[in-house]
């Protein structure tokens, strides 16, 4: 080692042809210049190493957070609508109070106390949710959620929690493509008919609840108008009937008017309008 030439015994003012000759010198071994590269490395090899395990952590935690999320979705899906789940997740399981103008639409199941007690407990909840699932995906696709379910009778909204500009006009229609599918499809080897009402006002929603249990809940006349235009259906002999400030905003030109519905808790009657049959 002490015949290893290093760089104090480069000659001073070494030509070039003299520095190659050096520099490639099978004796020349810088021993300081070595070992501080040999220092960068491992110093270099650290560094990676630790950026590399933080990457690949962070990957784990996105891959498990995704995984929660599907999970919940999957899970609350079941009982609630997908855009609700969305939109829980995203705001760590409370959605924020909203008060705005939307559409109330109320399905109810006709004559099914006495169908019921001919099908017997298992044929009616098999009954009912393939009603369910129909009138849920037709709501759906209307740009509407499921709020409530409540024995043979749903609730739905259009424009909460996810916006919605045309409503009413998507409203009124699923609640013909509901009554249509209803008229043409047997379920449970049983024909169902339905009475469907349909209201618009500016309504508020939001979750409630206690016991660490919540509920996605809409309040406001509209939701009162909308399960009295329901009923009312057995008085006029119709299926759908829905609130004037439906047929004004919803612009349906073959609009029948019935007459006018008073409804408790809502100071002036209610214009009632019915589809061309």
């Amino acid at each position: 080692i002490a015949n290893r030439l290093n760089w104090n015994d480069l000659p001073s003012n070494p030509t070039q042809a003299e520095f190659y000759a050096f520099f490639f010198h099978p004796e020349f071994a810088p021993i300081g210049g070595r070992f501080q590269e040999a220092l960068t490395f491992i110093v270099v090899a650290v560094l990676i190493a630790i950026v590399m395990r933080r990457a690949r952590n962070t990957v784990h935690r996105q891959l498990e957070a995704e995984q929660d999320r599907a999970a919940i979705s999957q899970i609350f899906g079941r009982y609630v609508p997908e855009s609700v789940v969305s939109a829980m997740i995203a705001d760590r399981g409370a959605l924020a109070p909203v008060e705005r103008r939307a559409t109330v639409l109320f399905a109810d199941l006709a004559g099914f106390t006495q169908m019921t007690e001919k099908a017997g407990a298992r044929d009616t909840v098999a009954i009912i949710n393939e009603f369910f699932d129909s009138a849920t995906e037709i709501i759906g696709r209307h740009n509407g959620i499921v709020t409530q379910f409540q024995g043979d009778a749903l609730m739905a909204t259009f424009n909460l929690p996810v916006e919605d500009a045309d409503h009413a006009a998507h409203a009124v229609h699923a609640a013909q493509d509901i009554l249509t599918t209803v008229r043409e499809t047997r379920f449970g080897g049983h024909d169902l008919s339905v009475r469907i009402g349909v209201a618009t006002g500016d309504v508020m929603a939001g979750n409630v609840g206690g016991g660490g249990r919540q509920s996605y809940t809409v309040y406001g006349d509209a939701v009162n108008i909308a399960a009295r235009l329901e009923e009312m259906n057995k008085e006029y002999g119709t299926a759908v009937l829905f609130a004037e400030s439906t047929a004004r905003m919803a612009a349906i030109s073959d609009a029948q008017r019935m007459g006018d519905a008073v409804v408790m808790g809502v100071n002036a009657p209610v214009a009632v309008y019915s589809l061309a049959q």
